[in-house]
């Protein structure tokens, strides 16, 4: 009986602790989104950052979106620092920033590294900026997979596959990979390759020597990639602010509303942050096509 009266004294206990942190974070995140939303009562400056691998971005694009329904809101720096994801996704947010940015000014700024499909996204912005250091490049789409049918014999494994076409599910690694297999996912890989590049020489107004250095998918560092007109300048943040500021006329007082400071602590109510954590390491042929720097991998 004793035992019993413990437990129910320990669960009472608990419920007020979690009773008393949910109201808690209720309180705090009330309060942060009504400063927000009193920050933006005046001109002000949105900024953004794009990290990590590029897959899945609905959150990113969701408050790209909205910031575009903001009549307060004059201008958007986005900070990125990713080696790039899937194809589909940074297509996705190279599509949403192209929108915004034909209503207000809009920069990136690349930090340590924007490659690959962080390269793609980028180009729906109005300027480029890139530190000193920043890689940047890797132009350029791949398919990864293996092939174990010889582990596999070696484990005394025969595998089964049964399918409808010779091409069906192709790179299969439970199959022997042939010259037709191999031919055909090399033209899926030439379209896509094709789609980004043209995407690059339409926004980047590119020479000649650009279009054939591009083409490999080396990459470049932010003094290579301005000397190819892949990007705009060579600076800091705060020279991406400045030319938002002047190409939007707005003063040097204007408010920057940091959007993913104001969004952590609510990831954190939704538990966001392991799920991203581990959503980094989960890329696999189901999330398609990668446009993607991986060196060493």
């Amino acid at each position: 009986m004793k035992r019993n009266d413990s437990l129910i004294k320990y669960f009472k206990e608990r419920k007020k602790k979690v009773s008393l942190f949910l109201g808690v974070a209720f309180i705090i995140s009330t309060l942060v989104l009504l400063s927000e939303n009193k920050f933006t009562q005046k001109e002000t400056i949105a900024k953004i950052n794009l990290e990590g691998i590029i897959s899945d971005k609905n959150d990113f694009i969701d408050r790209v979106e909205n910031i575009n329904k903001n009549e307060n809101i004059k201008g958007l720096l986005v900070v990125v620092n990713s080696p790039g994801g899937t194809f589909v996704s940074s297509k996705e947010v190279y599509d949403t920033l192209e929108k915004i940015s034909k209503k207000i000014p809009t920069s990136v700024y690349m930090r340590e590294i924007a490659t690959s499909g962080a390269y793609l996204a980028s180009l729906g912005v109005d300027k480029i900026f890139a530190n000193n250091g920043t890689i940047t490049g890797s132009i350029g789409v791949i398919l990864q997979t293996a092939e174990l049918t010889s582990l596999l014999e070696k484990l005394g494994i025969q595998p089964i596959v049964i399918k409808s076409g010779q091409l069906k599910a192709v790179p299969n690694p439970l199959e022997n990979v042939d010259e037709e297999n191999l031919s055909y996912m090399k033209k899926i890989i030439d379209r896509l390759q094709k789609e980004f590049i043209e995407l690059v020489e339409k926004k980047r107004n590119l020479g000649v020597e650009a279009k054939s250095k591009i083409s490999d998918g080396r990459i470049f560092t932010s003094k290579q990639a301005k000397a190819l007109n892949l990007i705009d300048y060579v600076g800091n943040e705060s020279d991406a602010i400045e030319w938002i500021k002047s190409e939007g006329n707005l003063s040097d007082e204007v408010n920057i509303l940091e959007l993913d400071a104001v969004n952590s602590f609510l990831d954190i109510l939704k538990l966001n942050v392991l799920k991203k954590s581990f959503n980094y390491f989960n890329l696999n042929l189901n999330n398609g096509i990668l446009a993607i720097w991986t060196p060493g991998i």
